[in-house]
This record gives structure tokens, C-alpha cells and sequence, in this order.
């Protein structure tokens, strides 16, 4: 299969609260031809959130700017959309702020202690059918995690597909992936 990208395009991304959690900072990767200088708008619209940065030699380009976006948690999980374009190249995802920690012995999601509820689930689909690969097979193995009561899932023994995250991500379940 042939992909067609433009000359210039977005290779990756990524963003996060800052440890103060009053920012949103990360940074772009483009890819292709003559990288320097090249101008990128990220921008979350809900939070009235833009940046513009410029790449450097190497088609990266960091930003860091203030914001107060609701927190993702299991029994909220706000997901906001970003979109990101860089010359004709653009492209959408949704994100949740959150932060992770540890004090001692406990977890902290939100700097809120959070018990850990859950279950190993293979990439296996619910039905027997093989392999759980679309969105619909995780939003079926997930849905079901949700209905035991569970706050988190572990992704067990290998990395799995995308949709997985994703569709934990929306449903309000962290998520410990083995890589």
C-alpha cells in the first residue's frame, strides 16, 4: 500500500500538563523536506487554546502556554480535541489532562489517592472470533470491564492495538500497557 504525504508533514506530537498543571506544553515533529522555520498551529478549540511555533533544524518545535482544562478521571473523562496544521498537512485527535503519581504506597490520579479496580485483558474478542482489532471489539471487551465495576484495565503481555487506549481513554478507564 502507497501512502502520499505531502512534502512536508506532521510526523507526531505531544502534550501535557506542566507540573504546576496551570499549562499546556509538548511539542511537534515534522517530517519531510527542508524542516527549519516551518510555522505549526496547535490549537484545543473548547479552551479558546492556540499556540503557533516554529521548527528547527530537525522539524521540531516546543510550546507551553497557561490553560485550566477540566481533569480527565474515571467518573469524568473529559476528552478535548486538538488539531494540529502545518502547510497543507493537518490532522485531529482527542486528549484528557490528567496527572499520575505516586506518594508512598498510594496512587494519585489528580493528586487524589484513586483504588485500583480491574482485570488483564487479552486483545482477544469477547465472542471467540479471533483477534479484538477495531474499535468495536474494544469498546465490546472494555464496556464489559466498565459494567464489573472497574477503574482500570491492564493491556496483558504485549502492546496492543490503538483503539484500546483510545476507547479507555473515552470510557474512563486508566489504562497499564506492557511494552
Amino acid at each position: 500500500k502507497v501512502i502520499e504525504t505531502p512534502d512536508v508533514f506532521i510526523r507526531d506530537y505531544f502534550m501535557r500538563l506542566d507540573e504546576s498543571g496551570r499549562k499546556i506544553e509538548g511539542w511537534v515533529q515534522l517530517d519531510g523536506e527542508e524542516l527549519k522555520g516551518k510555522k505549526v498551529s496547535i490549537s484545543i478549540p473548547e479552551l479558546k487554546w492556540k499556540v503557533s511555533v516554529e521548527t528547527d533544524e530537525s522539524g521540531k518545535g516546543y510550546f507551553s502556554k497557561s490553560a485550566k482544562p477540566q481533569r480527565w478521571s474515571t467518573s469524568s473523562p473529559k476528552l478535548y480535541a486538538v488539531d494540529l496544521s502545518a502547510g497543507s498537512d493537518a490532522m485531529s485527535d482527542k486528549v484528557g489532562f490528567r496527572t499520575i503519581s505516586t506518594r508512598g504506597s498510594s496512587i494519585l490520579l489528580n493528586d487524589e489517592p484513586v483504588f485500583l479496580k480491574g482485570v488483564a485483558i487479552h486483545e482477544e474478542r469477547l465472542d471467540g472470533g479471533g483477534r479484538a482489532w477495531s474499535r468495536e471489539h474494544a469498546e465490546s471487551l472494555l464496556s464489559a470491564a466498565k459494567e464489573l465495576g472497574c477503574n482500570f484495565v491492564r493491556l496483558a503481555h504485549y502492546p496492543h492495538n490503538e483503539n484500546m487506549v483510545r476507547v479507555a481513554d473515552s470510557l474512563g478507564l486508566m489504562v497499564w500497557s506492557e511494552i
